[in-house]
């Protein structure tokens, strides 16, 4: 197993990099869950992300030079 560590200014070892194959049979082992970020979302947020994809795959899109244009007025 390749290992890599991680140390600070003074050279002492802060962390460990093992490669993700290991890594994964340690969390099997463990029974560490990753935790989904979407579930910890607030409502609201995840209401307007909803939102901006069915914008987009409805086509309903501006490109950066467009909205840059909407906003020379203010500049």
């Amino acid at each position: 197993m390749n290992v890599q560590f991680l140390s600070n200014e003074k050279g002492e070892k802060t962390a460990a990099v093992i490669p993700i194959e290991y890594w994964n049979k340690i969390k099997k082992q463990l029974k560490i869950e990753e935790p989904d970020f979407w579930n910890g979302l607030p409502d609201h947020v995840k209401d307007g992300i909803e939102k901006a994809q069915k914008q987009f795959f409805a086509g309903e899109t501006k490109t950066d030079d467009e909205v840059m244009d909407s906003f020379k007025k203010y500049l």
